[in-house]
């Protein structure tokens, strides 16, 4: 069994969001467990239903995860779920870089939190370059996400000779040619 000794915050909280932060960093009163491979992080039911329609599904009928009182979540690194579960407490992304963006975004749309998924496409798409674009173009297919392919593919288009002609171009159309091809089309059809 769980120690379930309290051990506040060693800071006096000034927000609700830091409170809730608390909560979740402390452990206290949680009653479901989040399961990677490699490590358990302690949550409160009420947070993830109110925050995601799949938790909400979970926890709130008799399928296994609200039964056993833990969800195996094997897709996710304990990075993404501890940065994840603190934007479900706090409503707030911090140290977003590149490579989280990316997986947060997946979580997010695992979940359906679609402020989170909205708050990652604004972020990759301001970080669009020539080197990642073949990335997003994978992601916004993946997750069928229109509004992300749509920016993907607009910023192609208006870098038209500067992607078509590099080697990360065709490196993508070799590994990718389905994709490659629909960008084409929807090139040829926007440039006239």
């Amino acid at each position: 069994m769980r120690d379930t000794h309290f051990a506040p915050c060693t800071s006096e909280p000034k927000s609700v969001s830091d409170d809730l932060r608390c909560l979740y960093k402390d452990q206290i009163l949680s009653d479901i467990r989040l399961e990677t491979v490699s490590k358990t992080f302690h949550a409160h039911k009420n947070v993830l239903c109110a925050k995601s329609p799949v938790f909400a599904a979970m926890l709130t009928t008799n399928m296994r995860e609200n039964l056993t009182g833990c969800i195996q979540v094997e897709d996710l690194e304990d990075s993404t779920i501890d940065q994840f579960l603190l934007f479900l407490y706090t409503d707030i992304l911090e140290d977003l870089q590149w490579e989280s963006a990316m997986k947060l975004y997946y979580a997010a749309d695992k979940y359906q939190v679609q402020r989170l998924k909205d708050m990652c496409t604004s972020f990759l798409i301001t970080g669009i370059n020539r080197r990642n674009m073949g990335d997003l173009l994978i992601l916004a297919d993946k997750h069928q996400d229109s509004d992300l392919m749509t920016a993907v593919l607009k910023f192609i288009c208006w870098r038209d000779k500067a992607i078509f002609c590099t080697d990360e171009w065709e490196s993508f159309m070799e590994t990718n040619s389905v994709l490659a091809m629909k960008t084409m089309q929807f090139y040829l059809k926007n440039s006239i």
